[in-house]
């Protein structure tokens, strides 16, 4: 595997992302990763180490709010994140790319593809790639969601994706819960215009023993593209990054280099 080191998008800690430099960077075309509801840029460290090595420069968003962005007010708006989020990648569009997005992070991700689309001036996606994710207007916010502090977390701690070591620190939990609430009225408050389609594919992925997405639910994505849809099964819960995150990462891989050379 090659050796990387971490950096930001223009060779330093950028506060955007998070990507591989080194021998293996630089690759010919790039992946764009957001990441589910509280999430930050180092839920795709391993596609960080692996990307080079499938022929893909992996981008991970460092979203306000979180990491390194703790102190920053988060997003929840899709929309409003989609334009600055377009604004932010124009410089690094000069390659052809992806979007892949996690949970929230797919329908932050269909906003910005979107977005992109508006825009005259910008290169397209080849591809939007969605994991574990509702399609928009199909996300009903849970009274929790809302609730005491305590509710979200018996919540966190029944859906899996956050580790016990976090939870038993109250202290830390405090100061991410308020990106997870930004992150989960984002997802569950973005609705596309009528008549707004992509004209690129959309690819899927539902993890096989997710309790949250299933993949019936996942293919309303199908009315989101006139370029078709497609949906694969995989191993793993909600967070099927931590079982099938490669598996996943070399299919999108496979995907992106076969638009691509069409």
């Amino acid at each position: 595997m090659t050796a990387v080191a971490w950096a930001g998008a223009d060779g330093t800690r950028d506060r955007w992302f998070r990507r591989a430099t080194g021998p293996g960077a630089g690759q010919r075309v790039r992946l764009f990763c957001l990441p589910y509801a509280g999430g930050g840029a180092g839920v795709f460290h391993d596609w960080l180490r692996a990307g080079s090595d499938m022929g893909v420069e992996v981008f991970a968003v460092r979203l306000p709010g979180r990491e390194r962005r703790l102190a920053e007010r988060p997003f929840d708006d899709a929309r409003l994140l989609a334009e600055r989020l377009a604004a932010v990648l124009e410089p690094y569009l000069d390659r052809p790319y992806g979007i892949y997005g996690h949970s929230m992070g797919g329908v932050a991700g269909l906003a910005l593809a979107h977005e992109l689309a508006r825009s005259p001036r910008s290169r397209q996606p080849l591809g939007l790639f969605v994991g574990a994710s509702a399609p928009p207007g199909s996300l009903r916010p849970a009274a929790r969601w809302s609730g005491s502090d305590a509710e979200l977390v018996d919540w966190l701690r029944r859906t899996g994706g956050t580790p016990a070591s976090v939870l038993a620190r109250p202290r830390l939990v405090a100061r991410v819960l308020p990106a997870l609430r930004a992150d989960l009225a984002l997802a569950a408050g973005y609705r596309v215009r009528p008549s707004e389609r992509l004209a690129v594919p959309i690819q899927g992925f539902a993890g096989a023993a997710d309790p949250l997405v299933t993949a019936a639910s996942m293919a309303g994505w199908s009315a989101q593209t006139e370029a078709g849809f497609s949906l694969s099964r995989v191993p793993g819960g909600h967070f099927f990054l931590a079982e099938s995150g490669r598996r996943v990462l070399g299919t999108v891989a496979r995907s992106i280099q076969h638009l691509l050379d069409r």
